[in-house]
């Protein structure tokens, strides 16, 4: 079985086929040399643990693959790249608050090291989807012409490489998926000691609230650590899967086009599955006019010109 070694699939631009291919070889050759000087006085050594679970990750996002039709593709441990927690990256390239990014560019994944194995495996496993994504680079149109993003799973980069489009449901989908997989992923013994720990804590504590009176404890909450004891009072640290509002949007999204499309689907997952299986393969152009023929002409284009304003995003979809 041919066993595929980078995520993307083609190269778009005015430039001879031949320069394409030539691109498509060196970005192979800098997924093989993760050689990083920018890196050298910030990653450590990744631990036995971490390899481990890495293993494992690979292995649930291949199972995911298959089930879009796509080949295996294993991104080895030399291509996650730990950074010192003090040492973590400032970036303008980082959104504010993440601590794990999927460059594509690079073929790497670069993160901050995490206060424990469950963590570290969900983080990996979120930027793993991503790695496995379907792919696309760009020579970029304009004065200065330069090799850049153009596709990544949903998102959608412009031919200048200055904006990209539908990223807040990629990274919705992508976190959606991790969700649903993560279950079978943290059920591996490595994981044990943490999940119990978890499950004590949320027991022994079940109305622990924040700082702003919500519940600390949800559906989305995967760990919990108990990190000051004092007499009667406890603190408590947690983690939870992320991009919530963006989850949120692309579930009404989902539903709105399952209540009005039921003649075309059998279950709301048939729709889910048309986002996924465009992420992951590329294709499935349907659900952009599915989209449009539910909600009107631009409908599709709209959702991602509203990519950079979550909230005008939300009350746009929340009208249709």
């Amino acid at each position: 079985m041919k066993i595929k070694l980078i995520n993307v699939e083609r190269v778009v631009g005015n430039i001879p086929e031949t320069v394409k291919e030539q691109i498509l070889r060196e970005r192979e050759e800098r997924f093989n040399d993760q050689d990083f000087e920018t890196l050298k006085d910030k990653e450590r050594e990744k631990t036995p643990e971490e390899i481990e679970i890495i293993g494992l990750v690979n292995g649930i996002t291949n199972e995911i693959r298959k089930k879009y039709g796509l080949e295996e593709f294993n991104i080895p441990p030399d291509n996650i790249h730990v950074i010192e927690q003090d040492k973590w990256i400032k970036d303008r390239r980082v959104k504010e608050g993440y601590d794990a990014v999927f460059n594509s560019m690079l073929q790497a994944v670069i993160m901050r090291e995490q206060p424990a194995r469950i963590i570290f495996a969900k983080k990996v496993l979120h930027e793993m989807i991503h790695f496995k994504s379907y792919g696309a680079w760009q020579v970029t149109q304009g004065e200065n012409p330069e090799l850049d993003m153009y596709r990544l799973g949903l998102a959608v980069y412009t031919r200048d490489g200055k904006r990209g489009y539908f990223k807040n449901l990629n990274e919705a989908l992508t976190e959606e998926i991790t969700k649903r997989f993560s279950a079978k992923l943290f059920n591996d013994p490595v994981f044990a000691r943490e999940q119990k720990q978890t499950e004590e804590i949320m027991s022994e504590y079940p109305d622990t609230a924040t700082e702003s009176g919500e519940p600390l404890f949800d559906e989305d909450t995967f760990y919990a650590e108990a990190i000051d004891r004092q007499n009667d009072r406890i603190k408590i640290e947690t983690d939870k899967f992320g991009f919530a509002e963006e989850r949120k949007l692309l579930n009404v999204l989902i539903d709105k086009l399952f209540e009005r499309n039921q003649e075309n689907f059998q279950n709301r997952e048939e729709v889910f599955e048309m986002f996924a299986r465009r992420m992951m393969t590329g294709n499935t152009p349907l659900l952009g006019e599915l989209i449009d023929k539910t909600f009107g002409r631009k409908t599709f284009k709209k959702i991602g010109e509203l990519d950079q304003d979550t909230k005008a995003q939300e009350e746009f979809i929340n009208s249709l």
